[in-house]
């Protein structure tokens, strides 16, 4: 799937001002069904954004071919999990939530910046850091959705994304266990689709 370049545009802007591997912080929940609907969507467009940047912008690092396919699905996925995200907005007449949960006056150096110095299997290792911790911060999202959302698609979308960031983060934290002991990267093996 081609990516349109303002889509690109947008996706550098808001890795950029992402830092850290860790979950977002804590973002009080809706106060009634509907709405979580409408923060569910407006927030995990940005989520997937930062994401599909890393997963996309970093691609040509990845030293195990595993992990590179891992790389392409997640953002593949996201793509098109944005996509459908966006349209819904659209139809209501609503924008994805704007700012990227960094403090202005902050200047700690961004997941980017960090990968950007890396490579082999220190890359790697570093690329499965942040994508997990990522996975499991569009993990809770999803799951606040998928129990209090009201749009029957929505919620099956938030259902699926669970259960694929899931196998994911199951994958990772597979590799990252046997990469770190190993010192190397090991044999290619299954991704998760």
């Amino acid at each position: 799937m081609r990516a349109r370049p303002a889509l690109w545009i947008t996706a550098v802007v808001l890795a950029a001002g992402c830092t850290g591997s860790g979950p977002h912080p804590a973002t009080p929940a809706p106060a009634t069904a509907d709405q979580t609907d409408v923060w569910f969507m407006q927030h995990m467009i940005p989520h997937l954004w930062q994401a599909t940047s890393i997963a996309f912008l970093t691609r040509n690092h990845i030293s195990h071919p595993a992990l590179a396919r891992l790389a392409d699905t997640i953002n593949q996925r996201g793509q098109a999990n944005i996509q459908q995200l966006q349209q819904r907005l659209s139809r209501q007449g609503l924008a994805p939530h704007g700012h990227s949960h960094q403090r202005v006056d902050n200047r700690q150096e961004t997941d980017l910046e960090r990968l950007s110095r890396l490579r082999g299997t220190a890359f790697d290792l570093a690329f499965l850091k942040v994508m997990t911790a990522r996975a499991r911060a569009g993990i809770n999202l999803a799951k606040l959705e998928a129990s209090r959302g009201t749009l029957p698609e929505i919620r099956q979308l938030a259902r699926q994304m669970v259960i694929e960031q899931q196998a994911q983060v199951r994958q990772m934290e597979t590799w990252k266990a046997a990469w770190s002991k190993a010192g190397t990267t090991p044999p290619p093996t299954a991704t998760p689709r």
